[in-house]
């Protein structure tokens, strides 16, 4: 058959028009699959040291959950030990760019999130790492003054840890009334004032003191999470472990950088909160449980050492100790125009409902 040049023209045209919407399909559609397959390293900082249990367990579980549900378009590079910034720039490091994520701890930020920090009131009763854990997730959806607080980052997830536990070198705690006389170092103003009532003298020292502070006997004992108690060698000195729900315990946040995560695509920023949120805290919360198990383990094979539990009635009467306490933070923060009675009585109200 012979083509005619009406024919060649014809057919030419079809072919100038199919190369046309190819280049079209390219131009709109090839940038989103790179972007879906471009490898991104996101710089992570921790304050923990590369061996430290809540690293192995819990930061280096969450990196490696990033890359497997990203299908490794996403890798965590993990700067231990405060390598990268220090644990007081985290914040302002991670919003600015420094650091794509960090781990940081409320309690390094006194009076930047005040209604957050808020939630360590005395007397909450959080009793564990997944229920702090939780509990803080909970809060921070229900409430928009939390969010507020956390505006110039992308909050990833919270978590918290409990109980923290009062760690003596001579004088086991099992009663309010055996804090009389005990010198204590403390790291909150809010269970300052609190245990002042019980005639504490509260100690503020850095962590690293806190070894040498304890073996001259310039304080009687240390209250801390378990974790603090193993890194900061109090293990090793004290004999007496007594927890304490009535004690309120740190709080932790997994920020971004908001020009990181936003620079992701879609699939990706899926894959990440896929194991963030509610996921994040949940595997955060089981991690604090496996760093009480490692900061427990030698003291519950040593003979001479004894890990203290509160009765009932004894947790229940720290509880109703700490009102007066509960009473400052409510009027400081109502002051300040906070919904604090409605936020203190939901913690309560979740604390009750895990029992």
């Amino acid at each position: 058959m012979l083509l005619t040049s009406s024919n060649s023209k014809g057919i030419n045209r079809l072919l100038n028009l199919s190369i046309y919407l190819c280049c079209l399909l390219i131009v709109f559609i090839a940038p989103g699959l790179v972007a879906a397959d471009k490898e991104v390293v996101l710089k992570l900082a921790v304050l923990e040291g590369p061996k430290a249990a809540r690293t192995v367990h819990g930061h280096k579980v969450w990196a490696n959950a990033v890359e497997k549900a990203s299908n490794s378009s996403i890798k965590v590079s993990l700067f231990p030990s405060r390598s990268l910034v220090s644990a007081k720039q985290m914040y302002d490091a991670t919003a600015n760019g420094l650091a794509d994520v960090a781990c940081i701890s409320i309690g390094h930020y006194p009076g930047r999130f005040p209604f957050t920090e808020s939630l360590s009131f005395p007397g909450s009763g959080i009793s564990s790492p997944p229920i702090a854990s939780e509990i803080i997730m909970k809060m921070y959806d229900k409430y928009p003054e939390m969010q507020k607080e956390f505006r110039a980052v992308k909050v990833l997830f919270f978590f918290g840890f409990a109980p923290m536990s009062i760690a003596t070198v001579k004088k086991p705690v099992k009663t309010w009334n055996d804090l009389d006389g005990l010198r204590l170092r403390i790291n909150h103003k809010g269970t300052a004032n609190y245990l002042k009532t019980a005639n504490v003298s509260p100690i503020f020292i850095p962590p690293p003191d806190i070894f040498l502070s304890l073996q001259k006997g310039i304080i009687d004992g240390s209250i801390m999470g378990w974790f603090g108690h193993h890194a900061f060698g109090t293990t090793k000195l004290a004999n007496y472990f007594t927890e304490v729900p009535p004690v309120p315990g740190p709080f932790f946040s997994y920020i971004m950088n908001k020009r990181k995560f936003n620079g992701l695509s879609q699939k990706q920023k899926d894959a990440l909160m896929s194991v963030s949120g509610y996921e994040g805290a949940k595997m955060f919360g089981q991690s604090g449980l496996k760093e009480i198990e490692v900061a427990t383990e030698s003291i519950r094979n040593d003979p001479n050492k004894e890990i203290i539990s509160l009765t009932n009635a004894e947790i229940n009467s720290w509880a109703e100790k700490a009102a007066e306490e509960q009473k400052i933070i409510i009027d400081r923060m109502k002051k300040r125009g906070y919904p604090i009675e409605r936020f203190m009585q939901d913690v309560k109200d979740l604390v009750k409902a895990q029992k």
